[in-house]
């Protein structure tokens, strides 16, 4: 056996094998460096926003308005250094909070000592926007406890504060009430008639010119700019059915938007189905009908949500045709209906962005990272419902 080994012809590899071989190892090297410049600018990105919403909620807690109010009612130190600094804050504050006390006693109303804290704190919200410079000579020194506790009221103020002129003061509450009320209805018109159209398409229209001719427009339709959808639902929703600014008409444009998206996965997934469960469901003496509700979609279903989820996030994301159906870019109120007005997180990070100020450049980036989160949370239930008709799935 061994005098055989030693017999044996060596084989090696010829150019033609081995030039193959480097090709193969060269196109894994693009793809693993196409992947890791991906991942490292999601990366950069992430971190980005990050940096500068936190950054911006740390620079603010020394000088921030609340901080200074819990500072005036805890620290004498820090009140005798506003009188010898900057007197005129605690004159105004209380001019403000007597007046308006004085106004509403004339109606027999009676403010609390919490209200009237809140006015002071009103006052100096205005103050710090008007006179920076001033707030920053100020030393507040707080303790770690304290950054804690004022860094996470600014957080809850970010979220449940409406837009102000002022940066301490502004939010985000109309605009996340925008967004839920925009998703809710763009999701009530999308599924059911993308899903619908997409079962008909693959499962019951003909072969025939018409057909291909409907397929090949919803495809080019998916890549449709969205400032064209934004045009059309202002021409026809906005103005032609005389939907105003509303919640629905901007619902309805983007129903328009991500249909094609919807209806294109959807197909992609009917059409992954293998024809033996369709066959055996027909042998057994089941309708079309019967067979595409009880085999087709559950079996479809997992690839129908995937599609689902890029197209809502396209719709959460979008701006142009938001701005061009006219959705608010101020909005002091939370939409009570459909057909009130409306504004959504892109647009509200938008204005923040279009502004003078730096401090709003940097509060946008805190929206920006709540639009993540909400994009986050968001993709988190619709994969988790996937993941849950994956399982349900017996072959």
């Amino acid at each position: 056996m061994d005098t055989q080994k030693q017999n044996a012809p060596e084989i090696t590899a010829g150019p033609r094998l081995r030039f193959r071989h480097a090709k193969a190892k060269i196109f894994a090297g693009v793809c693993a460096a196409a992947t890791w410049v991906g991942v490292v600018m999601l990366v950069v990105l992430l971190t980005d926003v990050v940096l500068d919403s936190t950054g911006w909620i740390y620079s603010r807690v020394d000088r921030d308005p609340r901080m200074i109010m819990h500072k005036l009612q805890t620290d004498p130190q820090f009140v005798a250094q506003v009188e010898d600094k900057k007197p005129s804050i605690l004159t105004g504050m209380e001019r403000k909070a007597n007046a308006k006390q004085r106004r509403l006693a004339k109606n027999g109303i009676e403010l609390t000592e919490a209200e009237l804290d809140s006015f002071r704190l009103d006052y100096l919200h205005n103050q710090v926007s008007k006179d920076s410079e001033a707030f920053a000579e100020l030393e507040t020194d707080p303790t770690l406890q304290e950054r804690w506790a004022i860094g996470g009221t600014i957080i809850q103020d970010i979220i449940a504060a409406f837009p102000s002129r002022f940066p301490s003061k502004a939010g985000l509450k109309s605009a996340l009430a925008g967004s839920l009320w925009l998703i809710l209805f763009t999701a009530l018109f999308a599924i059911p008639i993308g899903v619908s159209a997409a079962v008909y398409l693959e499962e019951y229209a003909p072969k025939n010119r018409l057909s291909r001719f409907i397929e090949v427009n919803i495809a080019n339709l998916a890549g449709v700019p969205s400032i064209v959808y934004g045009i059309l639902g202002l021409v026809v929703f906005v103005r032609g059915i005389q939907l105003g600014r509303s919640v629905l008409a901007g619902a309805l444009t983007m129903c328009l938007l991500i249909l094609p998206v919807i209806i294109i996965a959807a197909r992609e997934a009917i059409k992954a189905v293998p024809d033996s469960i369709r066959q055996g469901a027909f042998a057994l003496g089941a309708t079309r009908w019967q067979t595409v509700r009880h085999h087709v979609l559950p079996v479809a279903l997992p690839g129908i949500l995937t599609g689902v989820i890029l197209a809502m996030s396209r719709a959460l994301g979008e701006t142009a045709p938001m701005i061009m159906i006219g959705a608010l870019s101020y909005v002091a109120f939370v939409p009570a209906g459909p057909m009130d007005d409306f504004t959504v997180l892109p647009i509200q990070i938008y204005n923040w962005v279009a502004m003078p100020q730096q401090e709003f450049h940097l509060l946008a980036a805190c929206g920006i990272f709540v639009l993540l989160i909400f994009l986050l949370l968001m993709n988190s239930v619709a994969i988790f419902m996937r993941q849950r008709a994956q399982r349900n799935v017996k072959w």
